[in-house]
């Protein structure tokens, strides 16, 4: 997702409809935060929101394109990524992402969410092929992180999707070191999304990449959520990265950047 568009679509596929509710309370909330287990990460459109985070609470950050303006808390790894193969992304990725190589990124991701029709939309074996073309080329200089799935029904969506991109990698040569997927659901429901998770990491055998996860509900329910959320997907062997949706005004932060109880949450959970 790169707004929350993608994220009100994404209710169709879910259990429960979905939503962010503004997080009201205090400017911001004085918590202890937990140092961070190396997973913990930022999704942001505007880097001058991150501010007010650093690199003992978040390891990584992203915004669904292969640059950005501004600067990330020091110490905090950017992870770019080709949001689609359409020339507007594709033209400046192979600089963009040389770039962040050169500038110490560690691992590159791959299309956002093609297997929903308002995102970028891609056949499994067309993603292959541009995956040849804009992937490949990288192998062995960052790590290559897989089309970013949603957790929609297969075999159209979600994991059918992957496997049917797995599969057409596996005729083309395609190395693909990483599964990223983006999991949406209620906040009462964390047994689903340790589940769904946890089988990711046994289906594909790969690290795995949950670059969006979200939850519906009030904010004290999301609160709740994530102080059994964080701990889980900072235990799971299989679980290298996570990133909550996402680092915005009402969610994770105040309008001048500082956290609101959500966020704090996120990063003393």
């Amino acid at each position: 997702m790169k707004s929350f568009t993608s994220f009100i679509a994404l209710a169709v596929f879910a259990t429960s409809t979905l939503g962010f509710p503004v997080a009201h309370g205090p400017a911001s909330v004085n918590v202890t935060a937990r140092a961070s287990s190396g997973k913990r990460g930022l999704s942001f459109n505007d880097a001058t929101l991150t501010k007010d985070f650093n690199s003992g609470q978040v390891s990584f950050a992203y915004n669904w394109d292969s640059a950005f303006q501004g600067n990330l808390p020091a110490g905090v790894n950017y992870f770019p990524m080709l949001w689609s193969a359409a020339p507007e992304h594709s033209n400046q990725w192979e600089a963009n992402a040389n770039a962040a190589i050169a500038a110490g990124s560690t691992h590159l991701l791959f299309i956002n969410e093609p297997d929903l029709a308002t995102q970028s939309n891609t056949s499994p074996a067309d993603a292959a092929k541009q995956w040849m073309q804009f992937m490949q080329p990288f192998h062995g200089k960052a790590t290559l992180v897989s089309p970013a799935i949603t957790n929609g029904a297969p075999p159209a969506m979600g994991t059918g999707w992957m496997d049917q991109f797995l599969s057409e990698c596996d005729k083309l040569g395609c190395s693909v070191d990483a599964i990223a997927a983006h999991v949406y659901d209620s906040a009462t429901n964390a047994a689903y999304y340790q589940n769904y998770i946890t089988e990711l990491g046994t289906k594909y055998n790969r690290p795995v990449l949950i670059t969006e996860f979200g939850a519906s509900g009030s904010v004290e329910q999301q609160q709740a959520f994530l102080q059994t959320m964080v701990p889980f997907l900072d235990g799971l062997a299989s679980v290298s990265h996570y990133a909550w949706f996402m680092t915005a005004v009402g969610n994770l932060v105040n309008a001048d950047g500082s956290l609101t109880p959500l966020g704090q949450t996120y990063v003393s959970a």
